[in-house]
């Protein structure tokens, strides 16, 4: 069962932490943010990895929407919506991947504390 609470916790902590670090780091700040955000979530939901993992994923594909959008605004070039849908697609994949892996992180650590 999908605990949306969670979700929109780490939704929220998502877009502030990418917001941050984007202009601290450079887009490589969203990875951090998925990263944290779903350490954080899979701590919260704290069933098994695999609940966490997909409570991950889902915040990653939010997450990776607003990433991108936050990439536009702050770093928007001239060929950038030639690339979009190819930018928007890579992603949403790697922030899924990132979400689950701090989501399962996240989870078992919440077993072992």
């Amino acid at each position: 069962m999908i605990n949306w609470k969670a979700i929109i916790i780490g939704f929220i902590l998502t877009i502030i932490f990418t917001s941050i670090l984007n202009l601290i780091i450079g887009s490589f700040g969203s990875y951090i943010s998925i990263i944290t955000a779903g350490i954080i979530v899979g701590y919260m939901v704290n069933y098994n990895w695999i609940n966490g993992a997909i409570h991950g994923g889902l915040i990653g594909i939010l997450g990776g929407i607003i990433a991108v959008i936050i990439i536009l605004i702050v770093g928007g070039g001239p060929y950038l919506m030639e690339t979009l849908g190819i930018l928007l697609t890579v992603e949403i994949i790697a922030d899924v991947i990132l979400g689950a892996i701090g989501g399962a992180f996240g989870a078992k650590w919440h077993k072992k504390v």
